[in-house]
């Protein structure tokens, strides 16, 4: 008799335990896409970044009233994380030109990535509703730490360090977040990346990239993150009333 009581004695508590996990992931979700669409305001091309910040907000909000059945949880967020990635990328490059039809030009290439990555998200996301998969597990901070710390590094070196530098370094220090990585192995395969990345950006798509370093390099890294610290405290004080 208890043998057989032991199980309904526990499924009211998998019960909460997977309601608390589904109101946490949806409001994660919708506090994110509404970061998003608040910075599409700032930005010259907002329409395809908003719509995108839009859907994943109204999503969130139906994964919180549970109208969303979520049958692979790590999968549909997975899905959602792409896709709010490339609706970040959009916003980042919208200040770029070659943003409008066939205009080609330093923000095409942004553009069109992102475009795949939030297609791709979006169909990760859908197989989360329509078939089982993993539940998510505990996650580990480093890895993905240095994945970012490599984008923002790129982001930072390529205006005042050019295209080789700043695509070398970023890959170096991607890599590193890999508990396997071997210091040989991960030299060649980032000086393998960046040419292919030259070759792709500069040869083939003649995108006008700069490719080493000018003389001045270490003025324009520092007049860049003065600029950068400024616009900061532009949007703080634009986001936040009473601080201007």
């Amino acid at each position: 008799m208890a043998e057989d009581a032991q199980p309904s004695q526990d499924a009211p508590h998998l019960g909460e335990v997977e309601h608390t996990s589904r109101l946490k992931g949806g409001i994660i979700v919708t506090a994110v896409a509404f970061v998003l669409i608040v910075s599409t305001f700032y930005v010259s091309s907002p329409l395809v970044p908003r719509i995108l910040a839009i859907v994943v907000a109204v999503i969130g909000v139906a994964v919180i009233a549970g109208l969303i059945p979520i049958r692979a949880p790590q999968d549909f967020y997975g899905g959602l994380a792409l896709v709010m990635l490339a609706t970040f990328a959009l916003v980042a490059s919208a200040e770029l030109p070659g943003q409008r039809g066939f205009a080609f030009g330093p923000g095409t290439a942004p553009r069109l990535f992102a475009g795949i990555l939030a297609a791709i998200g979006f169909a990760v996301s859908l197989t989360g509703v329509l078939m089982d998969g993993p539940r998510i597990e505990k996650y580990k901070i480093y890895g993905p730490a240095m994945v970012l710390i490599g984008i923002s590094l790129f982001a930072t070196l390529i205006r005042p360090f050019g295209l080789i530098t700043a695509t070398y370094l970023a890959f170096l220090v991607s890599i590193m977040g890999s508990r396997e990585m071997k210091w040989i192995e991960s030299l060649i395969a980032a000086a393998a990346m960046t040419l292919g990345c030259v070759l792709l950006f500069v040869y083939l798509l003649n995108l006008p990239f700069q490719l080493w370093p000018p003389s001045n390099a270490f003025t324009l890294l520092f007049n860049q993150s003065a600029d950068i610290f400024k616009t900061v405290i532009f949007l703080v004080r634009k986001i936040i009333p009473g601080l201007g």
